[in-house]
């Protein structure tokens, strides 16, 4: 799977990918960066600059196949979104769309967060894009809890890149057991939840007004699915209840421990 990072943030995500064998990481900034693969972007003074000026990266993403595309919504570069897009409008493209806290953006970055949202939004409802998945940084700031300033985006993203990544490999492994079944095409606008096996507690990347329906990929050891006799029912009244669509597998892991990750499906997000 190839990960393309564009901007700051997106960059930062994107380079947490590279741990994993499985993927081809691209990095697009306007600031020198030591990533294998790189692009660096001239420094432009305004948004309209960077969607005007966006050179033809064609042979720098020479990719086929999925693709995770990485940004965030309120820096200037986003601007160019569309255009980097375009060079890889073959590939089978997800968005992974960082939102940060308006009341700590000027009002540049602010409109800017906006209109980009607004467009890949609409863009994944159409189809022309896999899905958009939906990060907030506040609330996976709130699932990490207090870290110093330094490691606070880090933290944040050392957060966000596991849980894509397992949901990845869920999807091209063979459960123990599942109830899955095909996601209706009209619930493009995604995010992702940490759920407490134990529990049941859900703490979501971002929060959808509407949920249409929910995929719950539980990780769990070998001992627990040979041993816990009561596991097939906590899960089973964990899932179930919901108000939306839901749907479960369950993955063999060689961890000690269990966890759980969940796909939220929704329709339109109307405002950030």
């Amino acid at each position: 799977m190839n990960i393309i990072g564009l901007g700051n943030c997106g960059c930062n995500i994107a380079e947490e990918f590279t741990r994993y064998p499985q993927y081809s990481v691209f990095c697009i900034d306007t600031e020198p960066r030591q990533s294998e693969n790189f692009y660096l972007l001239p420094r432009k003074d305004s948004p309209e600059e960077y969607e005007k000026d966006c050179p033809d990266l064609t042979n720098f993403l020479n990719c086929n196949g999925d693709a995770l595309f990485i940004l965030g919504g309120s820096g200037h570069v986003t601007a160019a979104c569309l255009r980097v897009l375009e060079t890889i409008k073959h590939c089978k493209v997800t968005i992974l769309y960082i939102n940060d806290c308006p009341e700590l953006l000027s009002e540049t970055a602010r409109l800017q967060q906006r209109a980009s949202f607004h467009i890949l939004q609409e863009y994944a409802r159409s189809g022309v894009f896999e899905q958009i998945i939906l990060v907030d940084n506040s609330s996976v700031s709130d699932i990490v809890g207090e870290v110093s300033i330094v490691e606070y985006y880090k933290s944040i993203n050392q957060t966000i890149v596991p849980a894509i990544h397992f949901l990845n490999v869920f999807n091209n492994s063979k459960p123990v057991m599942s109830t899955f079944y095909p996601l209706a095409p009209t619930s493009r606008i995604r995010t992702v939840g940490i759920i407490n096996v134990e529990t049941g507690e859900e703490k979501m990347f971002f929060s959808l007004d509407s949920r249409t329906e929910t995929r719950y990929y539980y990780a769990i050891g070998e001992k627990s699915l040979k041993e816990d006799a009561t596991l097939n029912n906590k899960i089973r009244n964990q899932v179930r209840g919901k108000n939306e669509r839901t749907s479960f597998g369950i993955f063999k892991t060689e961890y000690d421990d269990n966890f759980c990750y969940s796909l939220v499906c929704g329709r339109e997000v109307v405002q950030l």
